[in-house]
């Protein structure tokens, strides 16, 4: 597989599969399928400090980067692509961190908390430079291909943010236009 293909391939993983499953709300069809005690139990577990660290914003958003970042702008990229062991934990971590990062910016779980109103969208927003950055060192490296297809293999976040504004912006517009009837 060229590297062109393979970072297409991650980006694929983290930028469609990833918010395709949290957009199917697996953890909202277990819950429906628990016992309501098991369903309690799992409740207080998604309301759990750990939890809440892991789905705090800037912890979600800075582990899916960091993960990005750091295999793609350090020695571990080399390691990535000549073992396939460090290649499998590479993608599982991709694939881990990158459902965090969307189940934070659609929010379709019951967690403790949400971003609401814009924050989505600058959530998503802001990833999208830090991303580039591991494109631009593979075009800086003399892989062009692999930088380009990593641009437009995240271009989903571009297009998910422009949406959550967009919902951001009509909720507001309905809101607005509630009040001025009441």
């Amino acid at each position: 597989m060229s590297l062109a293909a393979h970072m297409l391939a991650h980006s694929v993983l983290v930028a469609v599969v990833a918010p395709l499953i949290i957009l199917a709300r697996p953890v909202n069809i277990v819950l429906a399928g628990l016992s309501p005690n098991r369903r309690l139990r799992a409740l207080a577990a998604l309301r759990s400090r750990p939890a809440r660290l892991l789905t705090a914003p800037p912890v979600a958003w800075g582990s899916f980067v960091g993960t990005q970042l750091a295999f793609h702008l350090t020695g571990l990229y080399d390691s990535v692509l000549s073992d396939p062991w460090v290649d499998a934990v590479a993608h599982a971590l991709y694939a881990a961190t990158a459902l965090i990062f969307w189940e934070v910016a659609i929010g379709s779980a019951p967690l403790a908390r949400r971003l609401t109103g814009m924050g989505p969208a600058l959530y998503l927003l802001l990833a999208m430079p830090a991303i580039d950055l591991s494109a631009a060192w593979l075009m800086a490296r003399g892989e062009p291909g692999a930088g380009v297809a990593m641009v437009a293999g995240m271009s989903p976040l571009g297009i998910a943010a422009a949406i959550s504004a967009w919902r951001a912006a009509r909720e507001e517009e309905v809101r607005a236009s509630l009040e001025g009837s009441a």
